[in-house]
């Protein structure tokens, strides 16, 4: 340190600003045990103005998370359409994802239904829109048994579990499954990989790349007619499948492998709640 021979004077002022959202839920009843739950949810929020591009400061969020929404309600109107499960299936959408997971972690601390009876569900955070792919990634894989329950429907479809991208970027601790696993609920979040049916790794991480440098938290992430939602459609068909399959066996309770941090917490509230 060299010292400068100078003095600096300076003074913050704050504000506080406190803003109140929602988040929403709805439940599809079950037959013969109603007071279990099998969830699935999705954040409905974005970041509404943003730094400027063009002129445009609106960030629409599209893809992040639009597309997770309107999957949550797909898969609403899909369970509603084949009538009730044997357990109870609820439909979240949280908001203030994008401010810190904030709706998510008030609805996991303040439950409307008990996490301890809370089977397991799936997390939906920007679906693919670029076409039908040959492989989906486990975010965060080797954590639980939902990632064992849901291979068979991904090789149903002529699929294959991929390796994720970019693991080094904590996918699985920026979403809102997170914080359901904090209190020891698995859920899933995996969808589409890059391996497109149409033109491979290299296109898919192409497409990947460019969204995350072009739209990604950005004015640009808006819809476009030419999106592709085959892949979207199949990785959907996926999450309706694993989560009948929860909601139809009573007797599953998937838990976190031996090794995950929140394993521990599971087999307390499991234990609790018998």
């Amino acid at each position: 340190a060299v010292p400068l021979g100078l003095k600096l004077s300076t003074g913050f002022a704050n504000t506080i600003r406190r803003q109140a959202s929602k988040n929403v839920i709805g439940v599809l009843p079950g037959t013969t045990a109603p007071n279990d739950y099998v969830l699935y949810s999705g954040h409905w929020d974005h970041l509404g103005r943003c730094d400027a591009v063009g002129g445009d400061d609106i960030c629409n969020g599209a893809a992040d998370n639009a597309t997770g929404t309107a999957g949550l309600i797909a898969l609403a109107q899909a369970h509603v359409k084949a009538g009730p499960a044997k357990r109870s299936i609820a439909f979240l959408a949280v908001t203030a994802e994008e401010s810190g997971l904030l709706g998510s972690r008030y609805y996991a601390e303040h439950p409307v239904y008990p996490l301890a009876r809370t089977v397991g569900g799936v997390n939906m955070d920007v679906l693919n829109v670029d076409g039908r792919v040959k492989d989906f990634v486990l975010t965060g894989a080797g954590k639980s048994e939902i990632e064992d329950l849901v291979k068979p429907f991904v090789a149903a479809q002529g699929r294959v579990i991929g390796v994720e991208a970019n693991p080094e970027r904590g996918g699985y601790y920026r979403s809102d499954h997170f914080s359901f696993a904090k209190l020891g609920v698995p859920m899933l979040d995996g969808g589409s990989g890059e391996d497109l049916v149409v033109g491979g790794t290299a296109a898919g991480h192409a497409a990947r790349e460019d969204y995350v440098a072009n739209r990604y938290h950005k004015p640009a992430d808006e819809y476009d007619a030419k999106w592709d939602w085959s892949g979207a459609v199949e990785d959907l068909t996926i999450y309706y499948g694993l989560g009948r399959k929860l909601a139809d066996d009573t007797g599953l309770w998937p838990n976190w492998y031996k090794t995950a941090e929140f394993r521990n917490i599971r087999d307390k509230d499991r234990a609790g709640a018998k």
